[in-house]
C-alpha cells in the first residue's frame, strides 16, 4: 500500500484545511515562541492549534492548569500518563511526541519504550503502577471507575489532589489523541531522533 496523498489545499501536516487566520495576540505568538525556542522547532500540533488565535487559547488554558506545581505530580509522571494515554488510544503522533518528551525527562529509552507500547512490561514502582492502570481505566472506561480506583492510588501515595490531577492530565490528553487522530496529523520527524 502506497503512502497516503495529502489533499490539495491542506496543511502539509494534516488532512484537514485549517484557514490560516494569522491572528494570534501576544501572549499566544510568546508562547509559540517559546515552544519553538525549547524544542528548536514548531511541533506539528502547535502549528495545527496557532491557526486561530482562540484555537490555541482554548488548548493551552487547560494545558496550563495541568502543569501547576501544585499538581501532585512532577513532570517525569505528567509524561508517563500523556505517553500510556497516547498508547492506550492508539494515537501516533502523541507517542512520538510523549516518547520523546518521557526520553528527555527520564533519561530511560527502555523506559519511554515499554510505555508507549505496553507499560505492564516496564520495570515500575507500585506508585506508577497504578497511576497507570488508573490511567487507562480513565481513557478506556471512566463509567466503572469507583472509591476502590481511588483507594488503590491513595495507598502508594497519592492525595486526593494529585488524584484530580492524574484524571484529569489523562481526559486531556485522550482528547488530545483524538484530535490529532481525527486532523490525520503527521508525526514532527525531529520527535524520532530526541534524546536518544
Amino acid at each position: 500500500m502506497g503512502k497516503a496523498e495529502i489533499p490539495s489545499g491542506t496543511l502539509a501536516f494534516c488532512d484537514l484545511d485549517l484557514r490560516e487566520r494569522d491572528n494570534l495576540d501576544d501572549e499566544m505568538a510568546a508562547m509559540v515562541a517559546g515552544i519553538e525556542k525549547k524544542y528548536g522547532f514548531v511541533p506539528n500540533f502547535v502549528k495545527l492549534f496557532a491557526t486561530d488565535n482562540q484555537r490555541l487559547r482554548a488548548f493551552m488554558t487547560p494545558y496550563m492548569e495541568l502543569m501547576r506545581r501544585d499538581s501532585g505530580l512532577d513532570m517525569l509522571e505528567h509524561e508517563m500518563i500523556a505517553l500510556v494515554c497516547a498508547a492506550t488510544n492508539g494515537c501516533v503522533y502523541c507517542c512520538a511526541h510523549h516518547g520523546a518528551q518521557l526520553r528527555g525527562e527520564s533519561g530511560d529509552a527502555l523506559l519511554a519504550e515499554y510505555l508507549g507500547r505496553n507499560y505492564r512490561l516496564a520495570e515500575l514502582s507500585p506508585r506508577h503502577r497504578a497511576m497507570l492502570d488508573f490511567v487507562v481505566k480513565v481513557s478506556t472506561d471512566a463509567e466503572a471507575i469507583d472509591a476502590r480506583d481511588h483507594d488503590a492510588l491513595r495507598e502508594v501515595g497519592f492525595d486526593d489532589e494529585a488524584i484530580w490531577s492524574i484524571a484529569s492530565t489523562a481526559a486531556f490528553y485522550a482528547g488530545a489523541n483524538r484530535l490529532a487522530q481525527a486532523a490525520g496529523l503527521r508525526v514532527t520527524p525531529e520527535y524520532l531522533s530526541m534524546h536518544r
